[in-house]
């Protein structure tokens, strides 16, 4: 049996289990440089749009508080004279229960599909369980492809009516530079779930050539009409650094073609990076537009507790974890937090002899949020690094890299550098 993959690879994907073994370490990464490249002429643009929501789709992983479950909408875009101006999905992962009743705090992403590219953002929002956010959110946007390939700003969302309006504030760079990437063996895995139109089901494809290596991991995210859709997150390792990238993918028939997915950071010699990739349809070739972000990275310290209403759920082909907690500014846990944090942590099982780990964190400091996102490969217990792919308030459009580490029991220790 085969789980199609809406980013269509040649090789197909195998529905095999997938079974946990011992993690393996990522390719070693270079510290960032302190220094990018002098800056350059951003460009910025503002717009809105309206988001016509379908019907949540809810699968739910039977913990008791909903945390791990997962939800998915998709929907259209229609400009401000009411014009068709493309599609949308949402894909949300409740994190923690909400203190208030009948709400849950979702890890959500929104990608909007214009002529011009896609656009992300990314936080985690507090709305009604199981159904469409009802209140005003401002969420980090995080990348990008053509037109808004490096795109990095806020995302204003808020119900209006039967719609939801998105208003966008972008700054863009233009001066890309082009890198190609060559894979000479591919291996494939996946696992199905339980989910209405499929949603949920996992495909993973691990690609090798020479010191360089990427891992796909493309979620389901619904299957009608004879298009399918899927969520899909890539990591590129390289010898010196990675490159962190996301899209949503559709397709409709099996013919394979190209898939351009937005760059949203990277670590080591890639940390601050934003910009396109296009995988090959043979999943052989990788060709990416990069830029820097530029000026002087700002270094940034803190600590966190191991987090309340720590959950963990078994989702197809592996497990997930959710959790918030306290963030300090010192190693002592008993004194005064200076912000809070949400995180989750989807492991998948080995393959070819590495374990995939999707993190997401969202820092809440007293004067603004920071998304830190990626996929690790490192051991337990050892240093990981991340990419910081957007924020809000003093770290509005933040890039660089994130580094966690257990200090001591309980305690984690957070190293960042990030540019604005």
């Amino acid at each position: 049996m085969k789980i199609a993959l809406a980013v269509t690879i040649a090789v197909g994907l195998a529905a095999a289990a997938l079974v946990g073994a011992p993690v393996s370490a990522a390719p070693p990464t270079a510290s960032p440089a302190a220094e990018s490249p002098q800056p350059r002429a951003l460009k910025k643009e503002s717009f809105m749009v309206y988001g016509k929501f379908g019907r949540p789709v809810t699968v739910d992983y039977k913990d008791p508080k909903g945390i791990g479950n997962l939800i998915v909408t998709q929907g259209t875009v229609s400009d401000t004279s009411g014009g068709k101006a493309g599609t949308l999905t949402m894909v949300m992962r409740v994190v923690a229960p909400s203190p208030k009743k009948d709400a849950e705090l979702r890890d959500t992403q929104v990608q909007v599909a214009l002529k011009g590219g896609q656009i992300f953002a990314q936080a985690v929002n507090e709305d009604p369980k199981g159904k469409l956010p009802e209140t005003l959110h401002i969420m980090p946007v995080t990348g990008g492809t053509g037109a808004y390939a490096t795109a990095r700003g806020t995302l204003l969302m808020r119900k209006v009516g039967d719609k939801h309006l998105l208003a966008y504030d972008l700054f863009i760079e233009k001066d890309l530079k082009a890198t190609t990437f060559a894979f000479d063996t591919i291996v494939e895995g996946g696992a199905t779930g339980t989910g209405p139109q499929g949603i949920g089901n996992v495909a993973l494809l691990r690609g090798k050539g020479g010191d360089n290596s990427y891992i796909l991991i493309a979620t389901r995210a619904g299957s009608a009409g004879g298009v399918v859709t899927d969520t899909v997150d890539m990591q590129v390792y390289t010898p010196t650094g990675s490159l962190f990238a996301r899209t949503i993918a559709r397709a409709k028939g099996a013919t394979a073609k190209p898939e351009t997915f937005a760059v949203l950071g990277g670590t080591g010699t890639y940390a601050g990076y934003r910009g396109e990739l296009t995988l090959a349809p043979s999943g052989r070739s990788i060709t990416a537009k990069l830029a820097p972000t530029p000026g002087k990275a700002k270094p940034l310290t803190w600590f966190e507790d191991g987090g309340r209403n720590v959950a963990e759920v078994a989702i197809p082909g592996g497990g997930f974890l959710g959790a918030d907690g306290y963030m300090f500014k010192t190693a002592n846990t008993k004194a005064k937090k200076s912000g809070d944090y949400y995180a989750t942590l989807l492991t998948y099982g080995e393959i070819d002899g590495v374990v995939p780990v999707v993190g997401m964190i969202e820092q809440e400091f007293k004067t603004g949020t920071m998304i830190i996102t990626g996929i690790t490969l490192a051991a337990e217990g050892a240093l990981a690094e991340r990419p910081v792919v957007g924020g809000t308030g003093d770290y509005g459009g933040a890039a660089g890299q994130a580094t966690s580490v257990e200090q001591s029991a309980g305690v984690w220790r957070k190293t960042a550098r990030f540019w604005r």
